[in-house]
């Protein structure tokens, strides 16, 4: 199962990868798909081509 889309509250930056060294613990907002606003996380993108994100 895909991880949610999490980001920070009052920030733009969305992550996607459970083991990105940013995501979000505690105050974040949360969305089960894509966001159609904001940025990706550069970590997360990069995770995911690597075949690495969780």
């Amino acid at each position: 199962m895909a991880s949610p889309y999490r980001k920070h509250k009052g920030k733009d930056t969305w992550h996607f990868c459970s083991n990105c060294s940013n995501w979000p613990t505690s105050n974040y907002d949360e969305r089960p798909a894509k966001p159609t606003s904001g940025e990706l996380c550069n970590e997360c993108k990069a995770k995911q081509a690597a075949g690495n994100c969780k």
